[in-house]
């Protein structure tokens, strides 16, 4: 394998690999804020439907599902934000893309002549400063994430 192939192999890993950890942190930040929303309206109507009620036993029922409601909203806002979901996709979709650029940008190099040592070196020292600052990135967030 030449060396242009070995790189553009490494990069097309390191591309699909931040796709797809991005479109998981994606999915589930979107499914923890659907559920917060979900849980949060439920609550409400609880509520509301006790106030229609005479009885003062399914009033107590009806308070009872709002309390446990309520803590399920709070459990799932604590777990997604401790999952720190967002960060981690907005983080993977940045490095993404700027992995996609080096791409385009060594793809374009390699159209218009034949690549040389050096150039492979250049693109691959900016694929290592990429992927060595998303390490860094990571850290934090994951530091984050024992807080």
């Amino acid at each position: 394998m030449s060396g242009i192939d070995a790189l553009r192999e490494s990069l097309r890993k390191d591309i699909d690999r931040f796709d797809s950890e991005s479109q998981k942190h994606k999915r589930l930040h979107r499914r923890c804020q659907t559920a917060v929303i979900v849980l949060t309206a439920i609550t409400t109507m609880v509520a509301g439907t006790s106030l229609l009620l005479p009885s003062v036993n399914g009033a107590k029922a009806f308070q009872f599902a709002v309390l446990c409601l309520t803590a399920t909203t709070a459990a799932v806002t604590s777990w997604a934000g401790m999952r720190r979901a967002r960060e981690l996709w907005q983080h993977e979709r940045e490095v993404y893309y700027a992995l996609i650029d080096i791409q385009r940008g060594m793809e374009f190099v390699a159209a218009n002549r034949e690549l040389t040592a050096a150039d492979l070196e250049g693109f691959f020292h900016k694929i290592d400063a990429v992927l060595g600052s998303s390490s860094q990135k990571w850290a934090r967030i994951q530091e984050k994430k024992g807080e």
